[in-house]
C-alpha cells in the first residue's frame, strides 16, 4: 500500500512538472512564434517593395533595368493602368489604385491564390502597384506555428521524464528506509513471539494453582531463559538496524587478525564444544577492532552451536576458495590479495538448499540451527570494510556435507 502511494506521488510530481513546464514555456513559445511569423511577413513585404523600386528604376532608365513581374504603372486622374512587365494575375487594380493616395498601401487578399498587394505614390497622380504571392509566407508561418507548439510540449515531456527519474531516485532511499522499518517490525514480531509465548505459558502454568518451590523455580527458570532470548533478539535487531542505516562507520586502525582469533577462541565458551585457534604468522589489516571481533565471535558461536570442535585460523592469501569447498555463498574473482579468516567446524554442515542464504536474516544453515541475525550482522560488517563472506561445506569421501562446514571472511589490505 505504501509503495503504491509512493508511486502515485511520483506520477503526480511528473504530471505537475509537465503542466508547470507548459505554463512557463507557453508565453515564450508564443513570443518566438510571433517573431518568426512577423519575419516571414516582412520578407514578403520586402519582396513587394523591392518590385516597386525596380519598377521605378525601369520607368526612369528604360531597358537598362529588367522590369519585375506583376507590376503596374497607373494614373489615378487620367484613369489608365499599364503593366510594367509580364503579368499573370488579375488583381482588383482600380480598387488598389484608389487605396494608395499620396503614400503607400499594403493589402493581403485571396483570389486564385494568396497575394500581397503593395502600392506607392511616385508623384503627381502616378502610382506604382505590384502583387507577390504569399504561399511561402503562409508556409513559413504554419511551420513556425507547429514548431512552437511541439517544442514546448517536448520540453515539458522531458521535464516530466526528468522529474519522474529524480523522484524515483529519491524514492529509492525512502522506500529502502520504509522496507527496513517494515522488516524490522516483522522480524521483531517473529523473534519475540516465541519467548513471549513461553513467558506467558510458564507464568500462567505457575499461577494456575498452588505449587511447590521446585515447580515455581522451574517456571521462573523457563521465564528467565525466554527473557534472555528475547533480550538477545532485541539486541541483534537493534544492531542490525543500526548497521543497515549506516550508523556504524568503521574506525580503522591496524589490527592483528591472528591475535584476534586467539582472543575469541579463548573467550567463547560453549558446553561440550572445543574451540581452538591455529597458530599462524602475523596477519595485519586496517579494520575496526570491535566490529571485526563481533564478526568472529558471531561466526564462532554459530559454528559451536552445531559442532563438537571449531577451529579458527588466519592467513595471507589470494581470495580464491580452497580445494574441497562446494557451493560458495558468494563468487570470487580468484586474483585479489586479501587477508583471510577461516572458521571450520566438524558439524553436519549446511543444508545444500540453504547454503546460498545462510547470510540472510533469520535463515537457518541447517535444520538444527538457530534462526537469528548473527551471520547477517557478520556479513554486513564485513561489507562495510570492503570485504566479503563465504560459506561452504567440506567434502567427505566425495559426499557433500557430513564433515563439517567452513565460513571464510576476506578483508582487504588497506
Amino acid at each position: 500500500m505504501a509503495q503504491d502511494e509512493t508511486k502515485s506521488r511520483q506520477r503526480r510530481m511528473s504530471a505537475g512538472a509537465f503542466v508547470l513546464g507548459l505554463v512557463l514555456l507557453a508565453p515564450l513559445a508564443w513570443v518566438a512564434y510571433q517573431g518568426e511569423a512577423d519575419a516571414a511577413r516582412q520578407r514578403t513585404l520586402d519582396r513587394a517593395f523591392g518590385n516597386l523600386d525596380e519598377s521605378l528604376l525601369f520607368l526612369r532608365l528604360g531597358d537598362e533595368v529588367a522590369p519585375p513581374v506583376n507590376t503596374w504603372h497607373a494614373d489615378s486622374e487620367a484613369g489608365w493602368i499599364n503593366p510594367v512587365g509580364d503579368t499573370w494575375t488579375e488583381p482588383p487594380l482600380t480598387n488598389l489604385v484608389q487605396s494608395v493616395g499620396t503614400g503607400t498601401m499594403v493589402r493581403e487578399y485571396d483570389f486564385d491564390g494568396q497575394w500581397l498587394a503593395a502600392g506607392k505614390w511616385v508623384g503627381g497622380a502616378e502610382i506604382l502597384l505590384t502583387v507577390v504571392g504569399r504561399e511561402q509566407q503562409e508556409a513559413d508561418v504554419a511551420a513556425a506555428r507547429w514548431r512552437w507548439v511541439i517544442i514546448p510540449v517536448l520540453l515539458a515531456l522531458i521535464a516530466a521524464a526528468i522529474t519522474w527519474y529524480l523522484a524515483g531516485r529519491f524514492r529509492g532511499p525512502v522506500q529502502r528506509a520504509h522496507d527496513v522499518n517494515r522488516d524490522f517490525i516483522a522480524d521483531a514480531a517473529h523473534e519475540l513471539r516465541t519467548p513471549l509465548s513461553i513467558i506467558q505459558a510458564s507464568a500462567g502454568h505457575a499461577l494456575s494453582r498452588e505449587r511447590g518451590a521446585d515447580e515455581y523455580r522451574e517456571s521462573l527458570g523457563e521465564i528467565l531463559t525466554a527473557t534472555e532470548r528475547a533480550s538477545s533478539s532485541v539486541g541483534e535487531l537493534l544492531e542490525f538496524a543500526r548497521l543497515e542505516a549506516g550508523q556504524a562507520a568503521p574506525r580503522l586502525a591496524p589490527l592483528r587478525l591472528d591475535l584476534l582469533v586467539e582472543e575469541v577462541a579463548a573467550s567463547v565458551r560453549v558446553d561440550d564444544t572445543v574451540i581452538e585457534a591455529e597458530a599462524s604468522d602475523a596477519v595485519v589489516v586496517s579494520a575496526d577492532y570491535n566490529l571485526i571481533r563481533q564478526v568472529v565471535d558471531n561466526l564462532t558461536r554459530n559454528a559451536a552451536a552445531r559442532a563438537d570442535k571449531v577451529s579458527l585460523s588466519t592467513s595471507n592469501a589470494v581470495s580464491t576458495a580452497g580445494a574441497g569447498l562446494v557451493a560458495n555463498g558468494l563468487s570470487t574473482s580468484g586474483n585479489e590479495s586479501m587477508a583471510r579468516i577461516d572458521i571450520t567446524d566438524d558439524g553436519p554442515g549446511f543444508d545444500s538448499g540453504m547454503i546460498d542464504h545462510v547470510f540472510e536474516r533469520f535463515r537457518r544453515g541447517d535444520r538444527a540451527g538457530a534462526a537469528g541475525l548473527g551471520m547477517a550482522i557478520a556479513r554486513t560488517i564485513v561489507d562495510l570494510h570492503g570485504g566479503r563472506c563465504e560459506a561452504a561445506n567440506r567434502e567427505a569421501d566425495g559426499v557433500d556435507g557430513g564433515n563439517g562446514a567452513i565460513v571464510t571472511v576476506y578483508l582487504p589490505y588497506k
